[in-house]
């Protein structure tokens, strides 16, 4: 085959002499990942977008051998093959065809080729780790660079929520902008509106854990309660993000605690008294005493509960205020009974309606209420409309 066999004889003779003059390594600090089929480096080569090194060798080729045991065991030179390159080894004896068509006329030969193909260069003969080096790096300077990839596209839909988070930052709807950049940002793609909608989720994330730092530092303080009032409000303005969600486990840790729940309990009290004094301040004598039922019920341990007892008592021992409670009443039990008519139409059932407009009549004389439910009672009954005589 060509001049393979009478390279290889030559070659042979020099064996002693170079087992003299060359100590071979004993070792490899890295070794050549080989590939052993030619079409399937083609193919891995293309999915790459690498180049081919093909070594062309026989069984006895001395200097194939030597080839293998210096120059493609040198360090930089396998790391190079192996990171930037397709490696292939060819027997050229074996796979004769493959040879001829590369024109292979002595061995060793190396092939440099495109993924394609395209012979781009050739080295016969023993070549040493310094300028097998640089010629891979010429074929590597020599390789067209890749097309850029192209842009992806940015959907409509990308573009119109990207919007809607901007407007909602600028109308401090922080938690929306969360949940819109978000969606955008779901495929993990790179689009130039992801990028913006990426640095602005980070910005809000940074928002978000300044308020949570805030937070711990008032735990780490004593300040529990100023901590919760924060952390609820971080969790309701920045919902969505990692703080927002840390701040909620925060939060159930704080409202777990015996402290807070006494101090939660006793605000809460306070709050409803103050609701209560403002009711009998302005005579709203029945919310007053729905309020002061409340404090009884729920804090009759607390300060609060004993106050509310004795306002409650002041107004049920005035006759004319209890008269007022139960006129209130009245009006809020016939505004109840003209809205139940109303649902009780919408759901197909008029004689329950009619039932409800009658109580009120017959129940209430002479109050607002009366007077809204007769002419609708006459209306579901098909009558015609008659005047309303109030009583005095």
């Amino acid at each position: 085959m060509y001049r393979l066999h009478s390279f290889c004889l030559r070659a042979a003779c020099l064996v002693p002499l170079a087992l003299v003059l060359w100590p071979f390594p004993v070792c490899a600090a890295q070794e050549v990942v080989w590939r052993a089929d030619y079409n399937t480096a083609r193919r891995e080569a293309t999915d790459k977008n690498r180049p081919l090194v093909i070594d062309f060798g026989t069984e006895n080729c001395f200097w194939c051998k030597k080839l293998d045991a210096t120059t493609f065991r040198d360090p930089a030179v396998a790391g190079l093959m192996n990171e930037r390159f397709i490696p292939l080894r060819i027997d050229a004896e074996k796979d004769a065809p493959l040879a001829t068509a590369l024109r292979i006329h002595s061995c060793p030969t190396i092939v440099f080729a495109s993924a394609d193909g395209k012979i781009l260069d050739m080295q016969e003969g023993y070549l040493e780790a310094p300028r097998l080096l640089e010629k891979l790096q010429r074929v590597l300077a020599s390789m067209p660079s890749p097309p850029p990839p192209a842009a992806p596209v940015e959907p409509d839909w990308m573009v119109r929520d990207y919007d809607g988070a901007a407007k909602a930052i600028a109308a401090s709807d922080y938690a929306a902008a969360v949940a819109l950049l978000k969606h955008v940002l779901e495929d993990g793609q790179q689009r130039p509106v992801q990028v913006k909608s990426r640095q602005l989720l980070q910005d809000l994330e940074q928002q978000a854990a300044g308020r949570l730092a805030r937070a711990k530092q008032l735990v780490d303080k004593g300040q529990t309660e100023e901590a919760m009032q924060t952390v609820t409000q971080l969790v309701r303005t920045f919902g969505g993000t990692q703080a927002a969600r840390d701040g909620g486990l925060m939060l159930s840790s704080l409202s777990s605690t015996q402290d807070v729940k006494t101090t939660q309990r006793a605000k809460r009290a306070r709050e409803v008294l103050a609701q209560a004094r403002e009711d009998y301040r302005t005579q709203q004598y029945l919310s007053c005493l729905n309020r002061c039922e409340m404090l009884l019920n729920g804090f009759p341990d607390l300060p609060e509960g004993n106050e509310a007892l004795q306002l409650a008592a002041e107004i049920k021992g005035n006759p004319e205020w209890m008269r007022q409670a139960c006129d209130s009443l009245s009006d809020q039990l016939g505004v109840l009974y003209l809205s139940l008519a109303e649902t009780w139409l919408k759901k197909g059932r008029p004689e329950q309606a009619v039932l409800c407009l009658e109580r009120v009549v017959q129940t209430l004389p002479g109050t607002r209420q009366a007077e809204a439910a007769q002419p609708r009672l006459a209306q579901i009954q098909g009558q015609p409309t008659q005047p309303v005589t109030f009583k005095k």
